[in-house]
């Protein structure tokens, strides 16, 4: 628990209480775990609930009334997740999807609200934890009217994986490659290809290594 308490001393809103608020709601949060592939919470459903992760990875995910899937953002431990219904009791407008199995501590709306009310300047920090959620949704938007899959994917690649000149684990599939840019894996694994051949990159089935990030840099921002 002591490793719960010091993330949620850090965090927005959870920072602004009373140490006595903090520890409270420690003891009043329930444990859960979930299993690759499982869901936390659905699109369309309300879901009234603020989750600390304590292990694992998590993804919110829209779909599309055609049944397209678009990832929105990925949480790791120590992220806290504010369910949408929370605030407004309306269904939530993305699925969280786990990507890693997981583990989380969960309060309903009416254990947390309370304490949370009392404390004028963790109110005001939930706002900027929604917009910055409209903020992430706005970039998905963004990139998609304003940079064509090339663009999007070499992105992708330059924000997940870290600045080496040695090779990284190949961690993302071409599944979780398109759904994150928005394309088809095939599309996908065409990019990849080009990518190497243009001498970008170098990938093989378990890693990839960076071979002109500058170039790559570029295009990422011009969307080419």
């Amino acid at each position: 628990m002591q490793k719960i308490f010091d993330c949620l001393s850090k965090a927005p809103v959870f920072s602004k209480l009373t140490e006595h608020d903090r520890q409270q709601l420690i003891e009043r949060a329930v444990e859960k775990k979930y299993q690759r592939n499982e869901f936390v919470c659905w699109q369309g459903e309300v879901w009234s609930h603020v989750a600390y992760l304590s292990t694992g990875k998590l993804e919110w995910a829209m779909l599309s009334p055609e049944g397209r899937r678009q990832v929105v953002f990925q949480l790791n431990p120590c992220d806290i997740i504010w369910g949408h219904s929370v605030i407004d009791g309306l269904p939530m407008p993305a699925s969280l999807e786990v990507r890693e199995d997981a583990v989380l501590y969960l309060w309903e709306r009416e254990v947390i609200l309370p304490i949370i009310l009392r404390n004028p300047e963790a109110v005001w920090d939930i706002s900027h934890i929604l917009m910055n959620y409209m903020r992430r949704v706005r970039e998905v938007v963004y990139g998609f009217a304003f940079h064509p899959v090339a663009g999007r994917l070499a992105r992708l690649l330059l924000s997940h994986y870290p600045q080496s000149d040695s090779p990284a684990p190949r961690d993302l599939t071409l599944d979780q490659m398109a759904d994150t840019v928005g394309t088809t894996r095939e599309l996908v694994s065409r990019t990849l290809h080009r990518f190497a051949n243009d001498g970008l990159i170098q990938i093989n089935r378990v890693e990839l290594a960076f071979l002109d990030r500058e170039k790559l840099e570029s295009l990422a921002g011009s969307g080419e």
